[in-house]
C-alpha cells in the first residue's frame, strides 16, 4: 500500500516527469497518474489519522 509520503514522493516524479514529456497525450497520462498518486496519498492519510484516535468506549 506504501505510505503517505511514498505516494506524494512518486506524485512529485510523475509531474517533474511530465514537464519533459515530449507530447500531450504523454504528459496528460503522467498528470492524470499523478493526481491519483495524491488521491491514494489523502486515502493513507485518512487511515493513518483512523489509527491514530482512541476506540470509542461502547457501553451497554
Amino acid at each position: 500500500m506504501g505510505t503517505r509520503h511514498d505516494h506524494l514522493t512518486e506524485a512529485e516524479r510523475l509531474e517533474r516527469q511530465a514537464e519533459i514529456a515530449d507530447n500531450a497525450h504523454a504528459r496528460a497520462a503522467l498528470l492524470r497518474m499523478a493526481q491519483a498518486s495524491r488521491g491514494a496519498a489523502a486515502l493513507v492519510g485518512l487511515f493513518e489519522a483512523s489509527h491514530d484516535e482512541p476506540l470509542p468506549i461502547v457501553r451497554s
